[in-house]
């Protein structure tokens, strides 16, 4: 299935462009965290009513418009405030590791690609 993602920053981080965005989280939030029963009636209750989002965080590295590197973090929860907020002001720890990881990951797969297309060529 295709998701929609929303997306929250767009910046250049080296030679990538990195995008930050976000979908709903497709599990359960009794599946993804552990708390205890009331909470989770609070927040199934919060998430009805349109208040809170469970949702996937992602971020991707792109070079020339290709897809290099890509990372997720699921089961955020963004408690009275949009995921989009929640990503720039409650999850930055997680936001500068995911980024990082995902530049390291570009490279990687970059440094792969020029040596493959240095042998086809």
């Amino acid at each position: 299935m295709s998701q929609f993602y929303s997306t929250v920053q767009e910046f250049t981080q080296d030679q990538f462009n990195i995008i930050v965005d976000w979908t709903h989280e497709d599990f359960s939030i009794r599946d993804c965290f552990d708390e205890t029963e009331e909470q989770f009636e609070e927040m199934e209750r919060r998430l009805g009513l349109d208040l809170d989002t469970h949702y996937i965080m992602r971020v991707r590295a792109l070079y020339n418009g290709v897809e290099m590197g890509c990372s997720t973090l699921g089961s955020c929860y963004a408690y009275d405030c949009s995921p989009e907020d929640d990503i720039t002001e409650n999850q930055t720890d997680y936001l500068k590791d995911l980024v990082t990881k995902t530049v390291a990951e570009a490279r990687t797969n970059a440094t792969a690609m020029m040596e493959k297309m240095k042998e086809d060529f």
